[in-house]
Formats: C-alpha cells, structure tokens, sequence
C-alpha cells in the first residue's frame, strides 16, 4: 500500500476511498482522481460544514476550492421569490469588479428552481463568443465585458429544486475541463445543503431582528402618544373642570381665555388622531383625497393665527402669491399645519411660509433657521414613527406628522422633500396647479 493510502486509514471520521485497478481513487464513481485532490474534497467539506452565516461559510469555500479548481471570480446566486430570477447574493474575486453589484437580477424566461435545463453542470470555455451568439444573455455579455473568459456553472440542488448556483469565472480561455465539473459535481450536493439551511438561518435570525425593532418602535409610539394625546387632553380636563365647577369666579376675559385654551388644545388632539386615521388608511390602501381648485393662500393664511404661541421669540412670516392648485384643502392644510408645527418645534426663530408657482406646478415651503436635521437622519424623517436625534431630544413627538404629510402629498399628485438651504432647512411641497379640463378626479391610493 502506498503511503498515500496509509494516511488514509489513518485518519479519523474519514471514509476509505476505494482504488481503481490501475491505483486511481474513486469517489461516487469518477476516476483519475489525485490524491491532493481527495485531501482538497474533505478540507472543503470541513470548511463549509463550520461557518456560521453564509458569508462564512462561502469564504471559506473561495480559499479552498482554490486546490481543484482554477478561478478569478464565484459567485453565489439563489433563485428570488419569482422563480425566475437568480439574484447575485454573494461574490468574491481576484480583481476589482465593477459590473456585476450585489442584488443583480439575472432574469430568465422560465421557472429556474424545476426547469431540467437549470440542473446541469455546464462549462463555457469561450464567453465572448458565446454573448456574441446570445446577446440577449445579459450576464454573460457583463462576465465578458469585465475579462473574464471562462464559465463553469455549477447548480444547487435540495430536495429535487434547483435553490441557487455556484458560477466560477477564470481570465483564461479553455479553463475548465470535464474533470474540474466532475469535482464539483462531487460535494455540490452537500454545498447546496448547507448554504440554503445556513441562508434560512440567516433569514430567520434577520426576521427575528427586525421583529425586536418592531416591537421597540411598538413600545415606544405607544409612550409617545399617551404622552403627546395627554398633554392637551389634561389642558382640556383642567379649564374645563374650572370653569364647570367655578364659572362665576371668573370674568368674560378669563372665560375667553379658557375656552381659547380649551379649543386649540382640542384641535391638537384631533390632528393626533387625524395623523393615526391617515396612516392607518394609507398602509391599508384606503387613503382617499378629494381634489379641486383652491386658492392656496386663502386656504393657508388661516392656519397661521390658529398656531399656539409656545416661544414669544418665534416670528412666523407669510409670503405668498395667488396660486390655483388642484388638491384636497382639507389635506392641504394638514401637511402645512404639520410643517408648520414642525418648524415651530424643533426649528429656529425665523419661520416662513411662502408660495411660488413654477410652469405646471405650485410650491408651499416652509423653513426655518434652525440647526436642520443631520445628514445621518435624513432618509429618517418622512418614515413612519422614525425621528432624527434631534427631535428625540425634545418631548411630545410620535414621528407620524411628516409621514403622513408626505402620504399626502403623493396621493394628490405632488411631492414633499426636505433640502439644506443656505443655513435654512426647507420642507418643500409640489401640488399639481390647476388647469381647467387637465385635471383628475378624487382618487384611492
């Protein structure tokens, strides 16, 4: 027996190759196999069998299968949701790749996962020939554009359905040959099984991340609002009672008063609500706004001197111009009413409102000098019950008010952006203008 062989007997958990007359190993069947290639195959095995995550695991496999197989790029690619993409979930290579991002698409025009013609282990030992007979192949003109000029594609088979691919690129023509597809068609049966247990895994583990965050953003919007509703609500309990239980300690001034208090603090509650009604309908697909031509300056100016006077140094300006917008004036009104609280909150002593009309489109902006919100929270403040570090740091915000605003704004044919403007934060909303005969009808998003 060689030495070779000997090792073999002794090494633990190992099975025993059989040998081919002439003194070949035979593995499932393939000959002419050497040796350093078996003690590559079990190296292999071990590596993928420890990784913890998918990335793990297939990192491993980019080092070790160096030792069967010639590459300068893998790839790893699962079948997406349709059936019929394969999506580039994992790559690795010997170059500075350009062409081919994480998350390409690779569309094909039957079921990937039971289509027979997916199931074989296939080589291509000429890519810029082959995309020259199939330009239609996308992926492949992409592998050959980035110098690559040799394929062997390699299928992932569970339970009889083809669950992704392992794709090996070399720089070099006529790389592959029968040999190297027999030698991944070796261990790909265990491959296939460990990455899609692990990319389950992974997936679980992601979900039930996302269900943590969900569940703190569930226990946190439910303290936001009982503190937000309770502010105004005990104002309105407060005078209320007063003025029920000693009407006649108090004069017509104070009587004014109270009931000033008692209706803005009112109208606060029910734009609350107004907000929870809006995002409600609109994740349920049931948001309906009722379009017509509004003055918006007629609309608008109102809001100003129904706004509580919460900061005497605060100056709240209005500039406007005559503007027809086709749009919902009561929608309207709360998105303005919502910047306008907005800026009044968390933003700086100059507010303004203005009006400008540009070609086929009407803007509402409202800004302020406020420090703005940082440029790690930008994609933060039209999201829904998400809030810049800035507005954390002050109380009674449930992060519904620019959500909802920009809802809104989409359902009646606009926009709502946010933009840094020479030291002033501006929030912008686009409304259609009105055009008689143009314009839609009420609408459902």
């Amino acid at each position: 027996m060689t030495s070779e062989a000997r090792s073999w007997g002794g090494t633990s958990g190992r099975p025993r190759p059989e040998w081919s007359p002439r003194g070949d190993p035979i593995i499932d069947g393939v000959s002419g196999m050497r040796s350093e290639e078996l003690e590559a195959l079990l190296a292999i095995t071990e590596a993928f069998s420890s990784g913890d995550n998918v990335s793990e695991i297939l990192n491993s496999l980019y080092r070790e299968l160096h030792a069967i197989l010639p590459y300068d790029r893998l790839e790893y690619s699962v079948v997406d949701d349709t059936g019929y993409g394969l999506k580039t979930e994992w790559f690795k290579a010997t170059y500075d790749t350009k062409l081919i991002p994480l998350g390409h698409v690779y569309v094909r025009d039957t079921m990937v996962s039971t289509d027979p013609k997916y199931r074989v282990t296939t080589v291509d030992n000429d890519l810029p020939a082959y995309a020259r007979t199939r330009p239609s192949d996308h992926p492949v003109s992409l592998l050959a554009d980035e110098g690559l000029r040799s394929s062997l594609s390699c299928p992932l088979i569970v339970d009889d359905l083809v669950t992704g691919f392992l794709f090996f690129n070399s720089k070099q023509y006529g790389t592959y040959t029968p040999h190297h597809k027999a030698l991944i068609q070796l261990i790909s049966g265990q491959i296939a099984a460990v990455l899609e247990r692990t990319r389950l895994n992974d997936q679980l583990r992601a979900r039930n991340r996302k269900l943590q965050e969900l569940e703190q953003q569930r226990l946190e919007f439910i303290a936001s609002i009982s503190h937000e509703l309770r502010t105004p609500l005990t104002a309105v309990v407060g005078f209320a009672s007063e003025m029920q239980d000693r009407i006649e300690d108090f004069d017509p001034q104070e009587l004014r008063q109270f009931s000033s208090v008692i209706a803005a603090q009112s109208a606060e509650v029910s734009g609350i609500v107004e907000d929870l009604l809006v995002i409600t309908r609109a994740e349920a697909g049931h948001l309906t706004v009722t379009p017509c031509p509004i003055n918006l300056s007629t609309e608008l100016e109102p809001i100003l001197s129904a706004l509580p006077e919460d900061r005497p140094d605060q100056r709240i300006t209005m500039a406007v111009v005559d503007a027809i917008a086709w749009a919902d004036p009561l929608r309207v009104r709360q998105i303005v009413r919502n910047l306008l609280s907005n800026a009044m909150r968390y933003g700086g002593d100059d507010v303004r409102l203005s009006i400008t009309v540009a070609r086929d489109e009407a803007e509402v902006i409202v800004s302020d000098d406020g420090p703005g919100i940082p440029d790690g929270d930008m994609d933060l403040v039209f999201r829904a019950y998400g809030r810049s570090h800035l507005s954390k740091s002050k109380p009674g915000s449930i992060g519904l008010g620019l959500t909802v605003s920009r809802y809104l704004a989409e359902a009646m044919g606009g926009n709502l952006i946010y933009e840094r403007v020479r030291g002033r934060s501006r929030f912008v909303l686009t409304l259609p203008v009105y055009t008689p005969g143009a314009n839609g009808s009420p609408r459902v998003t």
